[in-house]
C-alpha cells in the first residue's frame, strides 16, 4: 500500500494528561492498521488507531533503548565480570553477550501459561523479570566491549548504534567509518571528528550535514569541497574561507592565523556567519514526496527524520530500507509492514509492538527475540521457532485459538494496539534515549510514574585531576600520561578520561584534547541538528507557503527548494 499525506479524517486528543495535543488520523492511517492487523483463523483482529500523539508514540519507544549507561555486574551465569546495559539492581537475571546467545540455557523453560482474568502487560512484566536478558546486544564485534546495540565491528568504544566501525570513540548510529571520534550519524567516513549527518567526509572535523568534503573544518550543508574552513552552503570548491574564494597560500595564511584560536570561539564566529547564508527548507537529498530533515533516496516518507531508502512510510527515525511501515524508531534493512517497533530490524514483515527484535516475521509484542515467526508476547527467544505464547511453545492450532483470546483481554484492558508501557520498561527514563529527545527532571518522571537512576559519578582513581580549562591548548604539548588523569568537564564537572587509543586518534588529526564529558559532547553535537518538527511558513525569497524543520523565530534566511537551488548554485 501506498502511505500518503491524505486528507485528514478524524482529529484525536492525545490521552497523555501532560500533553493532550490534537493530532489527525487519515484514511491511509486506518487503511494501514487493517492491512497489518493479524489473522488468526481467518478472522481478522483490527488494530485500533493510537490514542497517542506521534511524538508521545516516540517517547515511549524510546524509553526501551539505552545507548550510553553501562555498568559493570557478574554475569548470572559463568560468574565473569561483564559490561552491562543493565544496573544491579534489576529484578531479572543477566547474561554476558557469550553465555546468552549459548545454548547452555533455555528460554523456553521460563515460558508460563496465559491468564485470561489478568492484563496482558502484567504478565509479560513477570515473565521479564524471569527471563535473562543480554548483558550488551552485540553481534560479531572484536574488542569493542565498552558498547551497547553494535555489530561487525573492530576496536570500537562507545559507539552505540553502530556497525562496520573501526577504531572509532564515541561514535552514535554510524556505519563504514574508521578513525572517527565524537560524532552521530557518519557514513563511510574516516578521519572525522565533530560532526554530524555526515557522508563520505575524510580528514575533517566539526561537520554539519556535509557529504564528500576533506581536509575542511567548521562546514555546514557542503559537499565536494576540500580545503575549506568557515563555510556554509557550498559545493565542488576548494580553499575557501566563509564562502569566499582564496588563493592556496592566502587560504594557507588564515589557516594559521586561526591555530590560537580556542574551539569555542571557533564554533561561536561560524554560527554568526553560518545564520547569514540561505537554508532550504528540507535537508533532503533524492526525496520525492517527503517531509522531514536529514532524509535521503525516499519516497513517500511523511513526518520522517534521520532515514535512508524509505519507501511509503510515515513517523520513522533513524531508519533505513523501510516500506509500507508506521512508527519505528532506530531499525533498518529489509523492513516492510511493521508498526510500533524500537531497535531492531533485519527481514522484518508484519511485526508489531517489538522491541530488540529481528527477523520474526507476523509476530506481536516480542522483547529480545530473533528469529521467530508467528509468536506472542516472548522475551529472550533467540533460536529458530515458531508458535510461542509467553515463551510457551504451542501448536499452530492452539496458537490461533488462544491469540484471540488473549487480544480480547487486551482490548478490554485497553492495552491491544497499544506499544508496552513505559513503566514496563527495563531502564529508568533518564538511563534511555527518551532523555536525549524528551527531556525530564527528576521530579516530572517520576510524577509520571516512571523510574528515575540517580547519577553517582564516582572520581577515578588516577594521578592527577585537573580541570579542561587547564589543559594545554595544543596537542602537541599534551604528555603521554593523560591518559593516568581525570578531567573535570569545562560545562558539568563531571570527570572523564581519555583513553590510549582515542589520544592517538587526536594527535593524528591534530585535534585538541576535548573539554567536555562525553555526555556533554553528544548533547552539543546533538543540538547542532534541526529538530524533527515541521512548521509551515512562507519562503523568505518568493513568499510562497513551505513545509520546514527550521521554526518560524529562528534568524536563519530559509528557502523553498526552488528559490534555494537559484541561489547556490
Amino acid at each position: 500500500m501506498t502511505i500518503v499525506a491524505t486528507l485528514s479524517l478524524m482529529q484525536k486528543t492525545c490521552k497523555n494528561t501532560w500533553c493532550k495535543q490534537p493530532f489527525e488520523i487519515t484514511d491511509s492511517d486506518l487503511q494501514f492498521y487493517e492491512e497489518i492487523s493479524p489473522v488468526y483463523a481467518g478472522k481478522k483482529e483490527l488494530i485500533p488507531s493510537p490514542t497517542l500523539c506521534p511524538e508521545c508514540r516516540m517517547q515511549r519507544r524510546q524509553t526501551f533503548r539505552n545507548e550510553h549507561c553501562l555498568y559493570r555486574r557478574v554475569c548470572d551465569l559463568c560468574q565473569k565480570m561483564t559490561i552491562s546495559s543493565f544496573g544491579p539492581d534489576v529484578p531479572f537475571p543477566v547474561y554476558c553477550t557469550d553465555c546468552w546467545w549459548s545454548d547452555r540455557w533455555d528460554p523456553l523453560q521460563y515460558g508460563q501459561e496465559f491468564d485470561l482474568s489478568r492484563p496482558f502487560f502484567a504478565q509479560f512484566e513477570e515473565l521479564q523479570h524471569r527471563v535473562p536478558q543480554a548483558a550488551a546486544l552485540q553481534l560479531n564485534n572484536e574488542n569493542c566491549e565498552f558498547n551497547l546495540l553494535l555489530a561487525f565491528s573492530k576496536n570500537a568504544y562507545l559507539c552505540p548504534g553502530s556497525y562496520f566501525v573501526e577504531d572509532c570513540y564515541y561514535l552514535r548510529k554510524s556505519q563504514y567509518c574508521k578513525d572517527c571520534a565524537n560524532s552521530n550519524v557518519l557514513n563511510c567516513c574516516e578521519l572525522t571528528a565533530d560532526s554530524t549527518n555526515c557522508d563520505g567526509c575524510f580528514g575533517a572535523h566539526h561537520l554539519v550535514n556535509c557529504r564528500q568534503c576533506s581536509s575542511s573544518s567548521y562546514l555546514r550543508d557542503c559537499s565536494g569541497v576540500k580545503d575549506c574552513f568557515m563555510c556554509s552552503g557550498i559545493h565542488n570548491r576548494q580553499y575557501c574561507f566563509k564562502n569566499e574564494q582564496r588563493t592556496k597560500e592566502a587560504f594557507e595564511e588564515i589557516l594559521r592565523r586561526y591555530q590560537s584560536v580556542s574551539p569555542d570561539d571557533l564554533l561561536q564566529e561560524f554560527a554568526a556567519f553560518d545564520v547569514t547564508v540561505p537554508k532550504r527548507s528540507q535537508i533532503q537529498l533524492n526525496c520525492e514526496g517527503s517531509t522531514g530533515a536529514y532524509l535521503a533516496n525516499c519516497r513517500n516518507a511523511i513526518h520522517c527524520s534521520d532515514c535512508f531508502n524509505i519507501e511509503d512510510s510515515k513517523y520513522l527515525f533513524e531508519c533505513e530500507g523501510i516500506k509500507d511501515s508506521m512508527d519505528l524508531t532506530s531499525h533498518d534493512k529489509d523492513i516492510e509492514l511493521c508498526y510500533e517497533m524500537s531497535s531492531g530490524g533485519e527481514k522484518s514483515y508484519l511485526t508489531r509492538f517489538c522491541y530488540c527484535t529481528i527477523s520474526s516475521p507476523r509476530s506481536l509484542y516480542l522483547s529480545s527475540c530473533f528469529y521467530q515467526s508467528d509468536s506472542f508476547g516472548c522475551d529472550g527467544l533467540h533460536t529458530r521457532g515458531q508458535y510461542c505464547i509467553l515463551n510457551k511453545q504451542c501448536t499452530k492450532e492452539e496458537y490461533e485459538l488462544l491469540v484471540p483470546k488473549i487480544i480480547e483481554r487486551m482490548k478490554h484492558d485497553g492495552e491491544y494496539g497499544e506499544f508496552f508501557p513505559i513503566k514496563n520498561s527495563p531502564y529508568a527514563y533518564n538511563e534511555s534515549v527518551a532523555q536525549d529527545f524528551f527531556p525530564l527532571t527528576k521530579q516530572d518522571a517520576e510524577k509520571r510514574g516512571w523510574r528515575w537512576r540517580e547519577e553517582n559519578d564516582e572520581m577515578p582513581k588516577v594521578a592527577k585531576v585537573i580541570p579542561a580549562s587547564k589543559l594545554p591548548d595544543s596537542i602537541d604539548e599534551v604528555p603521554d600520561d593523560i591518559v593516568n588523569w581525570a578531567i573535570k568537564c569545562d560545562a558539568t564537572g563531571r570527570p572523564f578520561r581519555i583513553i590510549r587509543q582515542e589520544l592517538d586518534l587526536y594527535r593524528k588529526m591534530k585535534l585538541p584534547i576535548p573539554h567536555f564529558h562525553p555526555d556533554e559532547r553528544h548533547r552539543r553535537i546533538m543540538a547542532l541538528k534541526n529538530p524533527r518538527t515541521i512548521w509551515e511558513r512562507p519562503c523568505m525569497k518568493c513568499q510562497k507557503p513551505m513545509e520546514t524543520t527550521y521554526a518560524p523565530e529562528r534568524p536563519e534566511i530559509v528557502y523553498c527548494e526552488e528559490c534555494y537551488l537559484k541561489e547556490i548554485y
